[in-house]
């Protein structure tokens, strides 16, 4: 985990990616997406919104224990939610 990185981070985002990295220890790719949405759920309940740089920090966390298939398919869904949003 790059600390330089998490350093500017707000400590409520922080803790979100914290309890989503614990969170998804162990799981593959397609038990994630429950976890993000419960993730954001949070994020809106405390009126939290991330930047595109902190999402993209947050998937490169969880990416880090991911096998490389695991990483393709999460890498996979992020190509199509940003397909989504434009």
């Amino acid at each position: 985990m790059n600390r330089d990185q998490l350093r500017n981070i707000a400590p409520a985002k922080l803790r979100i990616i914290l309890d989503l990295m614990e969170n998804s220890k162990g799981k593959g790719p397609e038990s994630l997406m429950p976890l993000l949405i419960q993730a954001n759920q949070k994020m809106q309940q405390q009126g939290i919104q991330f930047t595109p740089e902190e999402s993209r920090l947050m998937l490169d966390l969880l990416k880090q224990d991911m096998t490389p298939a695991e990483v393709k398919k999460v890498e996979m869904m992020q190509s199509l939610l940003a397909n989504w949003q434009q």
